[in-house]
């Protein structure tokens, strides 16, 4: 393709497009010859320095059509225009080629989040593979680009292709998997011993960006999507657990955290909402510990309250043996007599008892569960006070929490 160097440097002169790369030709032909006499591999291609015109020497590029009067021309990099020209060109030629798996490459590092670019990657890399299955990628390829995000994603966690882009990769292989064990298909051990290793250096990568932000939304969900994808042993749910303490610690307030511990407690929802008695009252103590050492941290209060609703939902309900009604009942008084604790203990301190909203929030939620005449009386009193005096800024909400209570106590029945 390179064999007449004349001819390629008249050719190179000739097109406005490659006007740049005339001065490299000369460096660069040498290299050109021995790249494309060697089979074509995904990974070790053209180096990057390579120009395009060179690169691309029989491709014409399409410019952008913004129209001949364009109102905002975007004044865009010179780099940018020629490779996304050079992009254009290759899509228009539907062109899945290990070059033009190297074009997306430019491409991606100036703009990573050109959702377009990323799904012709996964169409070149799905062309290149060897695998004999047409919706898997070669492993090569899948370990070779979870490397190329993860550069990426350093300067753009929060950046939505990239994560799509690894859960793409990943996808075929973790569901294939996830497969075979609903079917009871055998398989190799050392076959689940590598998916559960590449799994486990996939949350290894989030553990590393949830350091630098653990709100990351994108981060979690895909985190959530790993642990419910791959059917791992109950030792990575011990684990994890102990990861979202340690994360909890550093923030308590972090939502996200308390979140993910729902979703472990719980196996990624793929079992009954209650395990065990012991279980949840283990979870309750925990998050009454953790309000205790912040009483105005709603996280932990919503996760108590998560958890009665749960107890009181699912209780006697058929098949459910773990949780009876009596057992609720004592969970929703020690819970109550846990919080009338605190607000005493609060009383005592600089801090005013009545603005803790979040402590006297639980606290209705809880005496509502219970729905006897005088609990919803004090409800509807605590409601009311925040209503006029301590949380302002939800006062509609209260006043129809307030008259929702009041409605239940003309024909109040004790739900427990």
């Amino acid at each position: 393709q390179a064999d007449n160097t004349t001819q390629l440097l008249h050719s190179l002169q000739e097109n406005r497009y490659h006007s740049r790369a005339i001065h490299h030709c000369h460096r660069e032909i040498n290299t050109l010859h021995h790249n494309l006499s060697r089979p074509p591999n995904t990974h070790k291609m053209v180096e990057e320095e390579v120009p395009l015109p060179i690169l691309f020497h029989d491709v014409t590029p399409i410019p952008q059509e913004d129209g001949p009067h364009p109102v905002c021309a975007i004044s865009y990099k010179e780099d940018f225009t020629e490779a996304m020209n050079y992009l254009r060109a290759v899509l228009r030629a539907n062109e899945l080629s290990a070059r033009a798996l190297k074009l997306t490459s430019i491409c991606l590092k100036l703009n990573p989040a050109n959702y377009t670019v990323w799904h012709f990657r996964r169409r070149c890399l799905q062309n290149l593979s060897s695998s004999s299955s047409s919706t898997k990628f070669a492993p090569e390829s899948i370990q070779s680009d979870l490397e190329f995000s993860s550069k990426l994603g350093g300067s753009n966690p929060k950046n939505y292709q990239i994560w799509y882009h690894r859960r793409a990769l990943l996808e075929p292989t973790f569901e294939a998997e996830m497969i075979k064990q609903k079917e009871g298909k055998e398989k190799g051990k050392e076959d689940e011993d590598d998916i559960i290793q590449k799994a486990k250096e996939e949350l290894n990568y989030i553990n590393g960006v949830l350091e630098n932000d653990g709100k990351n939304y994108h981060a979690w969900s895909h985190r959530q999507w790993v642990l419910r994808t791959i059917c791992f042993p109950p030792s990575i749910y011990n684990s994890e657990l102990d990861y979202v303490h340690k994360l909890i610690l550093d923030d308590p307030r972090n939502n996200s955290a308390w979140n993910h511990r729902w979703f472990i407690t719980h196996k990624g929802c793929t079992r009954k909402p209650l395990s065990s008695l012991e279980d949840v009252q283990k979870e309750i103590t925990y998050a009454m510990q953790c309000a205790e050492v912040d009483p105005f941290n709603e996280s932990p209060w919503r996760y108590v309250i998560g958890f009665l609703e749960e107890c009181k939902k699912y209780s006697g309900s058929e098949g459910n043996d773990v949780m009876e009604a009596a057992d609720v009942k004592s969970l929703i008084n020690s819970c109550e007599q846990e919080i009338t604790k605190m607000r005493g203990n609060l009383g005592s301190t600089e801090y005013d008892v009545d603005s803790c909203v979040h402590l006297t929030s639980a606290k209705i939620d809880i005496l509502e569960m219970k729905g006897d005449d005088i609990s919803l009386e004090q409800a509807a009193n605590l409601a009311k006070d925040l209503e006029t005096e301590h949380d302002l800024i939800r006062k509609k909400y209260w006043k129809l929490r307030e008259k929702e209570i009041r409605s239940r106590l003309s024909g109040s029945k004790t739900d427990y």
